[in-house]
């Protein structure tokens, strides 16, 4: 079965980054740029993993992470937020982000995450 990535951004850059890393490890990634989006695709392909920006301004991230965590089977959660807003980590934590990684060190953990699901499936 193949892994599948759902992510929620408007960035363009960060989408296509996800995209391509996610394909060339074998798995599927497709992007949404609205919280209704993200949860009815959610529900529809129960992703292995979902991606959250937890500086965007045009969705609620902590309130979408809520929503994904009572989802069978629920997804592992990736967040990223810029370094400087340590703030959006401890939120993060408070609502149980699963893997809550600075913007430097996202495309990393992003891949190492997607390597283990893919050996897994």
């Amino acid at each position: 079965m193949t892994v599948q990535v759902l992510a929620i951004t408007s960035d363009l850059f960060l989408q296509s980054r996800i995209i391509e890393l996610a394909k060339s490890l074998g798995a599927n990634a497709k992007v949404v740029t609205t919280e209704e989006a993200l949860i009815r695709e959610a529900n529809s392909t129960h992703p292995n993993l979902v991606i959250l920006d937890l500086a965007a301004s045009d969705y609620d991230p902590f309130s979408a992470a809520q929503k994904l965590k009572i989802l069978t089977p629920k997804p592992t959660i990736l967040a990223l937020f810029p370094h400087i807003r340590k703030d959006l980590k401890l939120k993060a934590e408070r609502v149980s982000i699963d893997d809550i990684v600075p913007n430097s060190g996202f495309l990393k953990t992003l891949k190492d995450i997607l390597e283990k699901e893919v050996r897994a499936s």
